[in-house]
């Protein structure tokens, strides 16, 4: 029964590039992407995350440099 099985050798980029141009489709690879400008309070969020992470990073040094 497996004698008259086909094997086909699947080449994924030959057929994401056939079925691009079968559909009509942009291809999203060569489009630049623009970065999203950050505003309001996401903006503000960012800010003190980075405040935060500092604030941490100073205590840990704080903290392994009291080891004796």
């Amino acid at each position: 029964m497996n004698e008259n099985k086909i094997i086909k050798k699947v080449n994924l980029d030959e057929d994401w590039e056939e079925f691009i141009k079968n559909e009509g489709l942009l291809d999203y690879n060569k489009i630049p992407l623009k970065r999203a400008k950050i505003r309001g309070w996401i903006k503000i969020a960012f800010w003190f995350l980075r405040i935060y992470i500092l604030i941490m990073v100073i205590m840990v040094i704080i903290g392994f440099s009291r080891i004796h």
